[in-house]
């Protein structure tokens, strides 16, 4: 699975950034690489008897890198005895023998997910079809804060401690701690992407930047297209709210507030879902002012379905179509 809104493209690409830790003793938890030859992970997948363990060994595609000694950087830098090791619960482990493989790094967000966000967790577990710990994905909705955690939702597997969490657009948000319960769907925790940036310092985060930036002789990659209007639909369609025929009804009158209109907004009726909401959007393009029109589609649906985790996808389509969002990040109401 590619976990909700992460694209396949993104997922594989990723994917090739995620890492396994082992010692002498087996599999230990997951990391990735955020810069040439350094990995980020938990602290407590590499402490262990209130020390820092030894022998660490970092496995990357077929490849197996050991760690030097005295190359690795927790906080703690001892274990703290309880059922989870305080905050901030990160190691960086310095791993030269892969600086120089051309290996792609983890593009890190420069805010934090908001509550709502679903998440994508790559890692390693052992809950897959395959035997050992092998390449896993999961999806997780952020909650909001947990002390000075982060809590999400979703059933955390054993071995994605020190994972990676991105967001649709594949950026780092932070780094997955552990479950409340890893016999139940119980959630979990992951560290602040704040904590995150403050823990490696402004040299590997400028090294993280420089390594992520296409050479220069390589032309930038385009922007992505338009979307079309089956796109914008196919998104509509993913919010459950637009399936009832008086939900869109809310939607048009909605939407007619948010434009200034004195009646709802217009779009010719119809019972079947897809057909009304094609011609939903189609008056949205040609409207007199299409992206107010569309942006006021988004907000609409946004205040008469909070909490639908189909929003951010929504709003990522919708912001393109409408060549963007008004500087607080809302749609826009008439004479507001």
């Amino acid at each position: 699975m590619t976990g909700p809104h992460l694209d396949r493209a993104r997922a594989e690409e990723l994917r090739r950034c995620t890492v396994r830790i082992e010692t002498a003793k087996g599999f230990r938890g997951s990391g990735f690489l955020v810069a040439p030859g350094l990995v980020v992970t938990c602290a407590h997948v590499v402490l262990d008897d209130r020390r820092l363990v030894g022998d660490v060994v970092v496995r990357h595609e077929g490849s197996a890198y050991p760690v030097p000694r005295g190359a690795i950087r927790a906080e703690p830098d001892s274990g703290g005895g309880g059922d989870f090791e305080p905050f901030p619960d990160l190691a960086l482990l310095d791993v030269p023998a892969a600086a120089g493989s051309g290996h792609p790094v983890a593009p890190l967000a420069g805010a934090e997910a908001e509550p709502g966000t679903w998440l994508t967790a790559l890692g390693y577990s052992r809950s897959t079809p395959s035997p050992g710990a092998d390449i896993d994905t999961v999806g997780l909705q952020v909650v909001g804060r947990s002390g000075e955690f982060i809590g999400v939702t979703g059933f955390v597997q054993v071995g994605f401690s020190g994972s990676m969490l991105v967001g649709p657009d594949g950026l780092v948000r932070g780094v997955l701690k552990g479950s409340r319960s890893y016999k139940q769907d119980l959630g979990g925790w992951y560290v602040p992407l704040a904590a995150l940036l403050a823990f490696l310092g402004p040299e590997v985060r400028t090294a993280a930047a420089a390594a992520d930036e296409p050479p220069a002789d390589e032309p930038p990659v385009p922007d992505e297209p338009p979307p079309t209007d089956a796109d914008l639909v196919t998104a509509l369609m993913a919010v459950p709210h637009t399936a009832r025929a008086d939900g869109r009804f809310d939607l048009l009158e909605r939407m007619g507030e948010h434009l200034g209109l004195p009646h709802p907004f217009e779009a010719e009726e119809r019972s079947d879902r897809r057909d009304h909401l094609f011609r939903i959007v189609r008056r949205c393009r040609h409207h007199r002012d299409a992206p107010a029109a569309l942006r006021a589609l988004y907000t609409a649906l946004e205040e008469l379905a909070p909490y639908d985790g189909a929003l951010e996808q929504l709003r990522a389509v919708v912001g393109r179509a409408a060549g963007g969002w008004p500087a607080d990040g809302r749609g826009e109401r008439a004479g507001r």
